[in-house]
C-alpha cells in the first residue's frame, strides 16, 4: 500500500512539472503578445506587451486551465509509464547518476511525444513542444528518481 501512496506521488510530482509548467506557460504568453496556440492565425507574436487586458487576460487564464485539465488527462498515461520505468531503473541500476540521466532521457522523450500529440490537437506551436521536452527532462532527472543511493525493495 505504501508503494502505491508513493508511485501516486510521484506521478502527480511529474504532472505538476510538466502540465503545470505548460498551463502557466499557456496563461502568461499571450501577456507577452505570444500566441502559444492557434489554427488560425497560428502560433507566433502578435501583439507586444501587454499584450492583454486585465478582464482578457482572466478570460485566457480560464480557457488554459481547461486545456490544463486536458493536458492532465493526456499526460497521465505518459506519467505512469515514465514513473514506472523510473521505479524499474532504480531497482536495476545502481549508479544514480545513471539513473538521473536515463530517467531524464526518458521522461524527455515521452513528454515530447505525448506532447506533440496534445499539441497538434490544439494546433500549438514549437516552443511549447520544447518547453514540454525540457519539462520532462527536469521531471524525470531532478524530481521523480530518489534522493540517494538507488531504491530498496522495503524503502
Amino acid at each position: 500500500m505504501q508503494a502505491v501512496v508513493r508511485f501516486l506521488r510521484s506521478l502527480g510530482i511529474y504532472l505538476s512539472v510538466v502540465v503545470g509548467g505548460i498551463t502557466l506557460f499557456l496563461i502568461l504568453a499571450p501577456v507577452f503578445g505570444y500566441l502559444p496556440y492557434s489554427d488560425r492565425p497560428g502560433p507566433g507574436w502578435y501583439g507586444s506587451f501587454p499584450g492583454l487586458s486585465l478582464r482578457a487576460f482572466f478570460s485566457n487564464a480560464g480557457k488554459m486551465l481547461e486545456f490544463g485539465v486536458f493536458f492532465s488527462v493526456v499526460f497521465l498515461t505518459a506519467g505512469i509509464i515514465i514513473v514506472g520505468a523510473i521505479r524499474l531503473l532504480e531497482l536495476v541500476v545502481r549508479p544514480p547518476n545513471t539513473v538521473r540521466v536515463s530517467g531524464g532521457l526518458i521522461s524527455a522523450l515521452l513528454t515530447g511525444f505525448w506532447m506533440l500529440g496534445a499539441g497538434w490537437y490544439i494546433s500549438a506551436g514549437w516552443p511549447l513542444l520544447i518547453l514540454s521536452i525540457v519539462l520532462g527532462a527536469v521531471a524525470g532527472a531532478c524530481c521523480l528518481p530518489r534522493k540517494g543511493s538507488t531504491a530498496h525493495v522495503g524503502a
